[in-house]
Formats: C-alpha cells, sequence, structure tokens
C-alpha cells in the first residue's frame, strides 16, 4: 500500500489510519445499530426501501442491506446473512482487521513473533466485491427463475 501521510516525523500507513477510524466509528456504529434494531427500523424502514427495486422491479447490488442490519443487531443472524451476507461479512471483516492490527502493533515486534508488517486492506474490499456481486447474482436468478 505505501505510505499515506507523514506526521511528527512517524509514517502513518493506511491501515494505521483505518485503524484510528475504527476505533472512532465502533461506538457509534453500535449505537444506531441498536437503536435502529428496536425502535428506528419501524420508524423510518420505508424511507430506507430501495429505489431501484422500487421503479424496475429487480434488485440492486445493497438490496436487503437495512433489513440485513436490523436482524443483525436483533441477533438473527442467520436472516441477516440470508438478506445481504455483505452486512455481516463487513462486521467480522472489521473485527479481523481491528484484532490483527492490534495483535501486529502490540506483539507483532517481539522475537519468534510475525513481522509487523502493513495490512494489505486491499484484499477485505475485493473479498466484499465478490460477497455484493455474488449475492446480488442469486438475487437475480432467483427473480428470473419465476418468470
Amino acid at each position: 500500500m505505501g505510505f499515506i501521510h507523514i506526521y511528527n516525523n512517524q509514517k502513518l500507513h493506511a491501515d494505521g489510519i483505518f485503524y484510528q477510524i475504527g476505533k472512532v466509528f465502533w461506538f457509534p456504529f453500535c449505537l444506531v445499530g441498536f437503536w435502529f434494531a428496536h425502535g428506528g427500523y419501524e420508524r423510518y424502514g420505508e424511507i430506507t426501501a430501495c429505489s431501484i427495486r422500487r421503479m424496475c422491479g429487480l434488485p440492486c447490488p445493497g438490496c436487503g442491506g437495512t433489513r440485513a442490519f436490523y436482524y443483525l443487531f436483533l441477533g438473527n443472524f442467520k436472516e441477516s446473512l440470508y438478506l445481504n451476507p455483505a452486512v455481516i461479512y463487513g462486521v467480522l471483516a472489521y473485527l479481523h482487521f481491528m484484532l490483527l492490527y492490534f495483535y501486529r502493533k502490540h506483539f507483532g515486534g517481539r522475537k519468534g513473533w510475525s513481522s509487523p508488517k502493513e495490512i494489505p486492506i486491499q484484499y477485505y474490499m475485493y473479498v466484499a466485491i465478490v460477497v455484493i456481486l455474488g449475492q446480488w447474482a442469486v438475487k437475480i436468478i432467483k427473480i428470473l427463475s419465476f418468470l
């Protein structure tokens, strides 16, 4: 990936920046998720309905994401995974990245441990694209098979 910015004579890697952003947004993400799952969806769920699906009848690659988010925070992981697996993948990828970065930062420099190289964050995005497009293709095939 390379260096992103130099601050106080320290080179910051992209993974370090993502780690700091992840620490800042985790708590608000959880608060919004629990609020949405326990009252917000009933009030604002109709606003988040997919306009592409309303207009043409076919789902977009993100269809089901709001409901998957809702079910994730209700603890219904199976339904969340069924509606849009990218939501659960995003949470799991986030947790994996944060734990891996923490491990490498605090234990990577010790003798016998793995080297503290930069985490190739682009691979998380590659997998996310495959998950999003894969679930979209399955939804399109299901709709077309019923015609």
